[in-house]
């Protein structure tokens, strides 16, 4: 099967989770993935996450993501969106990075650098990709 975006599959599976209050999801692996599940679960917006290997019917990796909740068992995660889109691809500089609904949010920007939230990259003075918002 392609996947033409597969960050929008993994974060559309994340927020499907969610909505069905489940207690994990699993969904495909790139570095990319691996890189953005890394910074959701420093951010404390997932509870873990692990990478499971490759088997005999998924010849390729995947990633199992806990999902956390608050104790009145409301999401953590109150929306996710995919900004830049294979189709049209959004970059900015460092004085350009937004702010996700007064600082209660984030968002994922991939610079050469690596993968940062928009405080790190304000920090480190870099711009790039704009890949997603979490708040």
């Amino acid at each position: 099967m392609s996947v033409s975006d597969p960050i929008a599959d993994m974060l559309t599976i994340i927020r499907n989770g969610y909505r069905a209050k489940k207690k994990e999801v699993i969904t495909r692996s790139s570095k990319l993935q691996k890189e953005i599940v890394r910074i959701l679960y420093e951010e404390n917006y997932i509870n873990k996450y692990t990478i499971i290997p490759p088997m005999k019917k998924y010849n390729y990796e995947r990633i199992k993501i806990a999902l956390r909740y608050t104790d009145s068992g409301e999401s953590v995660i109150k929306g996710i969106d995919r900004v830049s889109k294979p189709s049209i691809r959004i970059y900015l500089d460092a004085r350009h990075i937004p702010v996700v609904l007064n600082h209660t949010g984030i968002a994922i920007i991939s610079t050469n650098k690596g993968i940062f939230t928009d405080s790190q990259a304000r920090k480190n003075n870099v711009g790039g990709e704009y890949i997603c918002k979490i708040w």
